[in-house]
């Protein structure tokens, strides 16, 4: 198994213990079925969110394109994630390709917010 997938693997498996999550409410844009969404994030992490949003406007593994607004970014960041699951008050969203300037950004939030 190359490191990729093993990291993969791992990731998949223990997420919730890997990465620090944030209380926070912070604004995603979407679009799902060619309409916008705004929705609030009620968490974030660098491995996902959870998104305030109808649960029953999207699907289980839907894949999903929106862009967060930082409080500390001065542009929108622009990340692809995947819905894990539903929840009477939203969805959790896994990201995809954990390594780029993107989740780098959201990482330097998290750790600005942490106490």
């Amino acid at each position: 198994m190359t490191l990729e997938k093993e990291y993969m693997f791992f990731m998949n498996h223990s997420e919730k213990r890997l990465f620090k999550r944030l209380e926070i409410g912070v604004e995603v844009e979407l679009v799902i079925n060619g309409s916008p969404i705004k929705a609030t994030t009620a968490n974030i992490s660098c491995g996902g969110l959870f998104l305030m949003m109808d649960p029953e406007r999207v699907k289980k593994d839907q894949d999903l394109s929106f862009v967060i607004h930082l409080p500390t970014q001065k542009r929108p960041v622009e990340v692809a994630g995947q819905v894990l699951r539903q929840e009477q008050e939203g969805v959790a969203v896994k990201f995809n390709g954990l390594y780029n300037d993107n989740i780098l950004a959201i990482e330097k939030f998290i750790k600005s917010n942490l106490h």
